[in-house]
């Protein structure tokens, strides 16, 4: 029973434990400090240390004092502290990260756990719950698999997300979408070199997710890219949902473009992880950071450009087989020909085109698409000389200025 008290003494009131310690000594162990420390519970070191103290000092004596060493020769120096403070706070990068990026610019070598424990310190770091879906511990494919640009994950991500934007930008973007800003955002990115495309849409509709499927593989093969194209999306409306008539139409459109769209199992969300993962990185690194600052829908366009070309082009990766390179770096490792251009993608209003009378839609589902004699995906028309260029910039510049 001593002890317990003690010990719960010790936790609310450690001067008010310690001077237990000497109010037994002097009072019911009659100055014996064996007995002192059986009647407390603790050892006769400690008994020794707070009566030594407290005949020292008097009861100054029973504070708590720092067991911070006086001199500390590992200690990272202040600069360095600084310099990791600043990387985070421009960058919102993990520890690991930024302990890579240390080393690679500025010639730091610094453990990951010890930028952890700076972050930490300085309250700029806390542990992200991560939301697991089926962990089985095996992988749905392997990115190396898969030639660059052969494969791609679609998604839709609702911009304005309640579960991971502070309040103040949540509220923010509801102001921005009474104005017409789009809040959704279109997302293709390529397995193998993790190479991003987005685009926006005021809807959520088949029209702006059939119009962007379109517009991913116009731009691929734009730049001479040559094989078979899989897209995989989940079973989104957007996507064609559940009816098979739909699917069967879309794929029987884009094999004139020898591409095809597929889905994922039902409820396996999880084979949908690499665009699903990036859609994280936008709200940590985009959304959050820079949300704000996004005032109407030149802002938004102009910040998500200049975001998707530092993604594809300057954030290096952690990722399989990125080993920290920018995609465009990695892609150009294993396509030396790459036009580096195929990354800067520009994000574009795809309601725009979708509503636009150039394209001439019905029912929200442009009639270019679904009556080919408008011919405007036969090879024919893309690539009229037959070379393997495919679509040439001129064509490039049609598609996007139709849709700006």
């Amino acid at each position: 029973m001593v002890s317990l008290e003690y010990s719960q003494v010790l936790k609310l009131d450690p001067m008010l434990a310690h001077q237990k310690i000497v109010h037994c000594y002097f009072y019911q162990a009659h100055r014996n400090i064996t007995k002192t420390a059986r009647l407390i519970g603790v050892s006769r070191p400690t008994v020794s240390k707070w009566l030594k103290r407290f005949f020292l000092e008097g009861g100054e004596g029973l504070k708590n004092r720092s067991s911070r060493p006086h001199y500390s020769p590992n200690k990272t120096p202040e600069h360095v502290e600084r310099l990791v403070l600043e990387i985070f706070q421009k960058t919102n990068y993990g520890f690991r990260r930024i302990a890579r990026d240390l080393k690679r610019y500025y010639g730091i070598k610094l453990s990951h756990a010890t930028v952890g424990a700076i972050l930490k310190r300085h309250n700029r770091y806390k542990p992200r719950i991560k939301l697991t879906i089926r962990r089985t511990g095996r992988r749905y494919y392997n990115p190396l698999d898969f030639r660059p640009f052969a494969f791609f994950q679609v998604d839709v991500k609702e911009i304005k997300d309640g579960d991971t934007l502070p309040a103040e930008v949540y509220v923010h973007f509801g102001e921005l979408a009474k104005k017409n800003v789009p809040m959704y955002q279109f997302t293709a990115i390529d397995v193998r070199t993790r190479i991003r495309f987005i685009a926006y849409g005021q809807e959520k509709s088949f029209a702006n997710g059939w119009a962007f499927i379109v517009l991913v593989v116009l731009w691929v093969r734009s730049f001479g890219i040559k094989g078979r194209i899989v897209l995989q999306s989940d079973w989104g409306d957007e996507w064609g949902g559940d009816e098979g008539k739909k699917i069967e139409w879309m794929n029987r459109c884009l094999g004139s473009l020898d591409a095809e769209i597929t889905r994922i199992q039902k409820g396996r969300k999880e084979q949908n992880g690499y665009v699903e993962r990036s859609h994280r990185t936008d709200d940590e690194e985009l959304y959050i950071p820079f949300g704000l600052e996004m005032k109407d829908i030149n802002s938004l366009f102009l910040i998500a450009y200049s975001w998707i070309k530092y993604y594809n082009t300057q954030r290096r990766h952690m990722g399989d087989n990125l080993d920290n390179k920018t995609p465009l770096e990695y892609a150009k490792e294993i396509m030396p020909e790459l036009n580096p251009n195929i990354a800067l993608f520009p994000p574009v209003l795809l309601d725009n085109l979708t509503t636009s009378s150039y394209w001439r839609t019905v029912n929200k589902v442009p009639r270019h698409y679904i009556r080919m004699e408008v011919r405007f995906l036969d090879y024919s028309i893309i690539n009229p000389e037959g070379s393997s260029s495919m679509a040439s910039p001129s064509l490039r510049h049609r598609i996007f200025s139709s849709v700006m």
